[in-house]
């Protein structure tokens, strides 16, 4: 779907594509007869806009740069400290899991169920971190105004785009990590009944997972331009393609959970948080390669008009 919404100063109109309702990619027609694109996910991750020879293939997602893959270090960038935060969280959440389904493997401090209770609270704070972080990223990085002709705005700290995927999914993520706050705190509480685990640890954990499941397709859809895509020559996809795996990880293992407190329901539902975590953990470190997902040709190319 194609929309024309007319920008100052711009030789012609912005043209604002997306599935249904939302904006994930725009273009506009310069005066040299060149097509310049902007993608939502590429344009918050600090990418510039990218040329292409017909408006028909702005929505085609772009390969990766196969040197991007030799950065790691990038501080000034606040993707780089999405990464940063997503890898401690996920970190958290598969090194607990798996010291509680294998138990034989791992000893010491990890078999401590106290211990990992809290293991598994500090990394729902980094996922909430991760999450607020990301928020900023796409409220401040709207794709609508990626090829804009007026001066760039003052970084906001509040806001609202509702046309925008990226910033449908960072709110939905941020609403779930905070459940699973409410939900890994809650289980470090020691003697609490049945109903109060029901209460406390389990929904607000089911909810957490509906939210992150959730935010995953958005995140998905988003990046594809589209509800259903195959791109596996894209980072991008890649990234939202393990997150949702992921989350759907994490979903199983919160319905597991619910079967009962048995030896077998525990471990399978231990076993799917660790293949949850170790999704993000994946998912999170190609955050940081994506950052520089441009090659030297792209960054000489002309911006969008400003």
């Amino acid at each position: 779907m194609g929309r024309h919404q007319s920008r100052p100063g711009a030789s012609s109109s912005v043209i604002e594509h997306g599935p249904g309702p939302f904006v994930t990619w725009c273009l506009v027609r310069l005066r040299t007869g060149q097509h310049l694109v902007a993608h939502s996910r590429r344009h918050r991750k600090g990418l510039r806009p990218h040329p292409v020879a017909e408006a028909e293939h702005g929505g085609r997602l772009l390969g990766v740069d196969p040197r991007a893959f030799g950065h790691l270090w990038a501080p000034g960038r606040l993707g780089w400290w999405v990464a940063a935060a997503f890898l401690c969280g996920s970190s958290c959440f598969t090194v607990g899991a798996f010291a509680a389904s294998f138990p034989g493997a791992v000893g010491g401090a990890l078999l401590d169920g106290t211990f990992l209770g809290w293991l598994f609270a500090v990394g729902a704070v980094f996922f909430t971190g991760a999450a607020w972080l990301q928020w900023l990223e796409a409220l401040n990085g709207d794709v609508q105004e990626a090829l804009r002709t007026e001066a760039r705005r003052r970084w906001r700290w509040a806001g609202w785009r509702p046309r925008n995927l990226g910033y449908l999914a960072s709110s939905v993520q941020l609403v779930g990590t905070l459940l699973f706050n409410v939900s890994t705190l809650a289980a470090t509480r020691p003697g609490l009944s049945s109903a109060q685990e029901s209460l406390w640890i389990w929904a607000p954990n089911m909810a957490g997972c509906v939210c992150f499941l959730v935010a995953s397709y958005l995140a998905y859809a988003e990046v594809s331009h589209s509800p259903v895509s195959f791109a596996p020559h894209s980072l991008s996809w890649w990234i939202a393609v393990i997150n949702l795996a992921g989350s759907v990880a994490f979903q199983v293992s919160g319905l597991t959970s619910y079967v009962g407190a048995s030896a077998g329901a525990l471990f399978w539902s231990n076993l799917f948080t660790m293949v949850g975590g170790a999704c993000f953990l994946g998912g999170a470190y190609l955050l940081i390669p994506e950052l520089f997902d441009e090659t030297p040709a792209d960054a000489r190319r002309p911006s969008a008009p400003r």
